[in-house]
């Protein structure tokens, strides 16, 4: 079966959004079934196996998606390295529990993380098959398994939640998800795919792998101290109104980019023989990224208070400014929002790490010094991070591929007009239904309805390449 771009990432966004609105209604179930307390004791646990989950697969998916000579061979030796990293790091996890029960004064987290390590013992035999799959454009058969599995995931928590089983519930719920997977994966990996241990061609593999980990475990790092120093020099309320400022800011990630982001990396990958063919995929990406982020983050910059109430209520309208403050981030995240894709899809991860060292302690840096000022600081120390992330890409793009300033400024005109005609009309509705709607909800879906008419409209009328892949999806003259 043959997929194209446009039905790969059909697959994507609606597996995404299937699984999301599970999750969203079993989380609304569980926080009726559960204490804040059980739910603590879980965020703690879990707290420290998703670290442990940083160093499990270290690159070695995105090495499988990317390697343009695949062979069994280094199939197989990807597939020990990922058996003898998970085993190693879950009979750590496992023998380790107890020390962090203590850490957390909590004897209850000592059983859920010897309950979660087991997952780090069967998850390797499900990874390197989806990743193959990924690799092969398999969409419809990685978002069915994702689905499948969440869903019998979602059923076991829900089931043994019921049966008083606390916060174990969500341990007992992962663990069957995760076995799903992997049974799943398992019955559609290729049959001519062996998965006997070998250590051959070890080196060069784990140097690609731990350039990739490497590079995430930076970027998790970065994130947690700024936090660490927004808590410790400016307090743990502020520290609160940052987190629901940034969570505002990073919807545009949970909505949109995270529902293609398991498809984008297969695609580069499947053009990278080809650097011509690799450099049009991603501009072609980077165009399709600002008709989406530039309309979304100035619907958010001009109606924040709208959003902040409608999410989170009044008692969070010291965010507000933030938020305001972090949208123009958004002005050059599309720019850049898959370079990291381009540069491990081309083979070159070491690139990727780079820019995220350089950008990162930059980050730190310019936080650090914001905290002696304020919140609306930190926020502009943030956008500052952008701005050097974003120089720091271009740069390197330019000198592989080629794509200079022209080439980057080319998909942001053509993202103007629909920009244009996505905020004029909700400027026109804000002003009529002044006065006139009392609740903030009818008024806030409203400039939501003209935003997005506003939006269609506005990608017609430019003509603008995505507006045909919307026709091509739906069905010609649907819209």
């Amino acid at each position: 079966m043959t997929i194209t771009t446009r039905t790969a990432i059909g697959f994507s966004i609606t597996g995404r959004y299937l699984t999301l609105s599970l999750q969203f209604v079993s989380t609304m179930i569980l926080a009726r079934l559960l204490t804040p307390e059980e739910i603590g004791i879980f965020s703690a646990g879990f707290t420290i196996v998703a670290l442990a989950q940083l160093f499990r697969d270290f690159g070695l998916n995105q090495y499988i998606i990317q390697e343009k000579e695949l062979s069994e061979t280094k199939i197989r030796t990807t597939f020990t390295l990922n058996l003898l990293m998970s085993w190693t790091l879950g009979t750590l996890l496992f023998f380790s529990a107890g020390l962090i029960a203590a850490f957390f004064q909590e004897e209850g987290i000592e059983t859920l993380i010897r309950i979660l390590s087991f997952n780090f013992f069967i998850i390797p035999f499900g990874t390197i098959t989806l990743a193959l799959l990924r690799k092969k454009m398999r969409f419809h058969i990685t978002e069915a398994i994702g689905l499948i599995a969440t869903v019998l995931g979602i059923s076991i928590s829900l089931a043994t939640a019921y049966t008083g089983s606390g916060y174990l519930c969500l341990a007992y719920g992962a663990i069957t998800e995760t076995s799903s997977i992997v049974l799943l994966s398992v019955f559609f990996r290729p049959r001519d795919v062996s998965v006997r241990p070998t250590l051959e061609g070890a080196k060069n593999i784990f140097r690609f792998g731990s350039i990739v980990g490497v590079g995430n475990i930076v970027n998790q790092f970065a994130t947690s101290i700024t936090d660490a120093l927004i808590a410790r020099l400016l307090g743990l309320a502020q520290l609160g109104y940052f987190s629901r400022a940034f969570g505002a800011f990073s919807l545009f990630d949970h909505i949109f980019v995270s529902s293609i982001r398991g498809v984008i990396l297969p695609l580069f990958s499947r053009d990278n023989l080809h650097t011509g063919k690799l450099r049009e995929s991603y501009l072609k990406a980077v165009t399709y990224s600002y008709v989406f982020a530039w309309p979304f983050f100035a619907f958010l910059f001009l109606y924040t208070e709208e959003t902040i109430r409608v999410l989170y209520g009044t008692q969070w309208d010291a965010a507000i400014p933030l938020v305001k403050i972090l949208c123009l981030a958004g002005v050059l995240l599309p720019s850049f929002l898959f370079a990291d894709n381009l540069f491990i899809a081309f083979g070159r991860p070491g690139i990727t790490l780079k820019i995220q060292v350089i950008s990162n302690v930059a980050k730190i840096v310019m936080v650090g010094i914001a905290c002696f000022s304020g919140l609306e600081a930190v926020c502009m120390a943030l956008v500052g991070f952008f701005i050097v992330r974003f120089i720091a890409c271009q740069f390197y793009a330019n000198q592989i591929f080629g794509i200079g300033i022209k080439d980057a400024a080319k998909p942001a005109v053509q993202g103007l007009v629909p920009l244009i005609f996505t905020i004029v009309p909700t400027l026109a509705a804000n002003a009529v239904m002044q006065g006139q709607i009392e609740s903030i909800y009818v008024h806030f879906a409203l400039l939501m309805a003209a935003a997005f008419v506003g939006w269609i409209v506005g990608l017609k009328l430019s003509r603008h390449t995505f507006y045909n892949e919307i026709n091509s999806f739906f069905g010609k003259g649907r819209l």
